[in-house]
């Protein structure tokens, strides 16, 4: 069992439902559980913990303040998790993927490992699922802020259908502004910025 799952079932006690009580922040943080200022719960999944659904409580819709498990997580959405080898090996990178060229390196509590593919719910990424089909180019490191801002653009392109513009006015590598299903990500600059360098 992972350790985060672990120090979860340990703390939450989740009942045969997979549901459990209030648990506060307080004892989130005696539980030995990562908690900061920001980015401890992403897409309403807390500590990478998807195994079951979440609930939060908090003050003025912002601050987190308790949280429970309100049962198992059937759902057949994408399956976040990433082969280990990969992790190691982005992880021993200093810098963001978008910033090659950064003099300052990133510190560990900054890097993000990021699904290149925005869309990766579309039938053309299923195989990531499957840990033993993913490869390292599938992923890249990202810092925080920058993991935030592709994330924002990828739901903006969802929503649209217009991918993100490259960068100093230039064309497309692969495929163009329109989202389509046969290229899908390939070509996107926040997917691949290193072919727009």
């Amino acid at each position: 069992m992972r350790p985060n799952l672990q120090k979860v079932v340990n703390l939450f006690q989740p009942d045969v439902d997979g549901c459990s009580d209030w648990i506060t922040i307080d004892d989130v943080r005696n539980a030995g559980l990562s908690w900061s200022d920001n980015g401890n719960v992403r897409r309403g999944i807390a500590f990478g913990v998807n195994e079951y659904n979440w609930e939060f409580k908090r003050v003025n819709n912002r601050r987190i303040i308790e949280m429970r498990l309100i049962g198992y997580n059937n759902s057949v959405a994408f399956n976040q998790r990433i082969r280990k080898d990969i992790v190691d090996e982005l992880r021993r990178q200093t810098v963001s993927n978008f910033a090659p060229d950064c003099i300052v390196p990133l510190v560990d509590d900054d890097k993000e490992i990021d699904h290149r593919w925005g869309r990766k719910d579309d039938p053309k990424y299923d195989y990531i699922n499957d840990l033993n089909q993913q490869s390292i180019d599938d992923f890249q490191l990202l810092s925080h802020s920058h993991n935030q801002f592709k994330r924002e653009q990828c739901v903006k392109c969802k929503n649209t259908n217009i991918r993100f513009s490259p960068p100093n006015d230039q064309e497309f590598k692969i495929g163009c502004e329109k989202w389509e299903s046969e290229v899908g990500c390939s070509g996107c600059p926040l997917a691949q910025p290193e072919l727009y360098r």
